[in-house]
């Protein structure tokens, strides 16, 4: 691994199709069913990005991780139902964009900065890479004047759980959704936050 990660606080638009398919991958086993395609989702995703909520963490010219952030009343994503209807036709492309959508709406109240996605390259995982990301959502955080950090994370993701732990997020909301194990693969999303000093 190479011993100096960057992270850039906006992400150059060449890098978008590689942010896409970081985000896709990282979090396929819950958008698959939604999108159907793991071809066309990563588009789909990257398409509808925010180019200035997401902070890249690059080794050299490789895009080795994301964060995508939701403050100030931006969002990460803006997917348009001509994402969709532009991969799968008007119905079809209706569909996911309706599906697609109640995975990328998020709440986040006034004060906070909200992580809607956090994804780091498969084979660079256990590197660093995510707690690099993480001290840069906090910095930017702070000199936004923001007071707090939010997240969710997934019952069945533990090894995300205990490294947001470890950075000091509490789970202060557990929302059981049972009815979601088979369809999605997780029955239950823990919502936690960091609160920063000022």
């Amino acid at each position: 691994m190479s011993t100096q990660i960057v992270v850039q606080p906006v992400l150059p638009e060449a890098y978008r199709s590689a942010a896409g398919a970081l985000i896709y991958h990282a979090f396929q086993r819950k958008l698959q069913p939604l999108v159907g395609d793991p071809v066309r989702g990563p588009r789909i995703l990257a398409a509808g990005l925010n180019l200035d909520r997401v902070l890249g963490a690059f080794d050299g010219d490789e895009l080795v991780g994301v964060a995508g952030l939701e403050y100030a009343g931006r969002r990460v994503f803006a997917i348009k139902p001509r994402h969709c209807i532009a991969e799968f036709g008007w119905w079809r492309g209706l569909y996911t964009w309706a599906a697609i959508n109640q995975f990328t709406l998020g709440f986040y109240p006034p004060g906070q900065i909200h992580i809607a996605a956090l994804a780091v390259n498969g084979r660079r995982r256990g590197q660093g890479i995510g707690s690099i990301l993480l001290e840069a959502v906090f910095d930017l955080a702070r000199h936004q004047n923001l007071r707090a950090v939010r997240l969710e994370v997934v019952d069945t993701n533990q090894g995300a759980q205990q490294l947001y732990e470890r950075f000091g997020f509490t789970v202060i909301h557990r929302f059981p959704l049972p009815f979601l194990r088979n369809w999605l693969g997780f029955s239950a999303v823990n919502e936690m936050i960091k609160k920063l000093a000022r």
